[in-house]
C-alpha cells in the first residue's frame, strides 16, 4: 500500500491539511475556519482527516503532523497561542483521537521543514527561513533537524533587537524588535510619517514597495530601512547558526530586489567572515510550506 500522512497547519482564521505520499506529492488539501475551542478544533480536524482518507483506500497512513502558532515542548505540547486564545494543550493527545502517530511543532519551524524537503531548501541541511508578513517568524534547519530549543522558542526571530525604531513597542511588549520595522505592520507605520501616506486613509505594504519602485524617496528609505533590519538579523543568525542558506518568505518579500538588495548587503557587512558565504532565496512553497512540512516529521526521519 502507498503510503501517505498528514500535514496539518493550524492557524488564527484557518486550518490548512493535506495529504502528502511519501515523494512530497500532495494528494489532496483542505481547509476550514479555524474554531478556538480546542476540543472543538480538533473533532474537526479528525473528521476532515476521515473524509480524506475515505479518498484514498488503498493508502496507510501513517501518522499526523500538525503546526501550532506557539513554542512546542517535545513535539506535542504547546506553550500557548495567543491568536487561539489557547494555554497549555497537548496537541497530540488531542489528536490522538484519530488513532494516528502524532506530531507537533511550531508552525514556522514546520514551514522551514517544508522548505528543506520539498521547496527552495531542497537539498540543503542547514537553513533559515524568515517569514515577513503582517509580523515576523522564523524556522531553523540545523543538520536536517528543526531547532525548537528548551521550551520551543526556537526561531522567534521577529524578536531580535535591530536598533532601529527604539521607541516604537512591538506586540511583544518589548521595544525596537526587528517586527516593529521590517514586518509589513512595521513598513506602514513608518510610511505614514511621510506624505502622501500621511493622508491616505489606507496603506498597504504593497503601495509602499510601488511607491519605491516609482521613485519616491521617502517609500524608498522606508524600505530600505526594513532591508537593513533584516540583513541585521540575519547576520547574527549568520555568526550563530552559519547556515548554508537564507529564504525570505510571507507577502513582504513580494518586494523582490528593493528589499533584498540592503538585506543582502548589510548582511555582508556585518557577519563574520567565514559564515559569509550563505546563499539568499525567496521560499516557494507559500500555504504548502507548513502542510509538507508535516508530513516531513515523518517521511524525513
Amino acid at each position: 500500500m502507498r503510503e501517505v500522512c498528514f500535514g496539518i497547519d493550524v492557524g488564527g482564521t484557518t486550518v490548512k491539511m493535506g495529504l502528502v505520499a511519501r515523494d512530497g506529492q500532495l494528494l489532496e488539501k483542505q481547509e476550514f475556519v479555524s474554531p478556538h475551542d480546542v476540543e472543538e478544533m480538533f473533532d474537526n480536524i479528525a473528521v476532515h482527516m476521515s473524509e480524506v482518507m475515505s479518498h484514498f483506500p488503498d493508502c496507510e497512513c501513517i501518522g499526523a503532523g500538525i503546526g501550532v502558532p506557539g513554542p512546542v515542548v517535545n513535539e506535542r505540547l504547546v506553550r500557548g497561542c495567543a491568536n487561539l486564545g489557547w494555554g497549555d494543550v497537548d496537541v497530540a493527545a488531542e489528536l490522538g483521537r484519530t488513532g494516528l502517530p502524532v506530531k507537533a511543532a511550531n508552525d514556522a519551524n514546520l514551514a522551514a521543514l517544508g522548505e528543506m524537503w520539498q521547496g527552495a531548501g531542497r537539498g540543503c541541511k542547514d537553513l533559515v527561513l524568515l517569514t515577513v508578513g503582517t509580523g515576523i517568524g522564523g524556522g531553523i534547519i540545523s543538520n536536517g533537524h528543526m531547532v525548537a530549543g528548551s521550551m520551543g522558542g526556537g526561531g522567534e526571530v521577529g524578536h531580535i533587537p535591530t536598533g532601529y525604531h527604539t521607541d516604537w513597542q512591538c506586540g511583544c511588549g518589548k521595544y525596537g524588535c526587528l517586527e516593529v520595522t521590517a514586518s509589513a505592520s512595521g513598513i506602514i507605520r513608518a510610511a505614514r510619517q511621510f506624505s502622501p501616506f500621511r493622508e491616505a486613509k489606507r496603506v498597504t505594504a504593497k503601495d509602499v514597495f510601488d511607491a519605491a519602485r516609482d521613485g519616491d524617496e521617502n517609500a524608498r528609505r522606508v524600505v530600505t530601512e526594513a532591508g537593513h533590519a533584516l540583513g541585521h538579523c540575519a547576520a547574527i543568525l549568520g555568526c550563530v547558526l552559519n547556515p548554508e542558506l537564507i529564504l525570505i518568505g510571507g507577502g513582504v518579500s513580494a518586494a523582490g530586489r528593493p528589499l533584498m538588495d540592503p538585506v543582502e548587503e548589510t548582511f555582508r557587512q556585518e557577519v563574520f567572515g567565514p559564515c559569509s558565504n550563505v546563499r539568499f532565496a525567496r521560499a516557494m512553497l507559500g500555504n504548502d510550506a507548513g502542510i509538507l512540512g508535516g508530513a516531513a516529521m515523518f517521511f524525513c526521519e
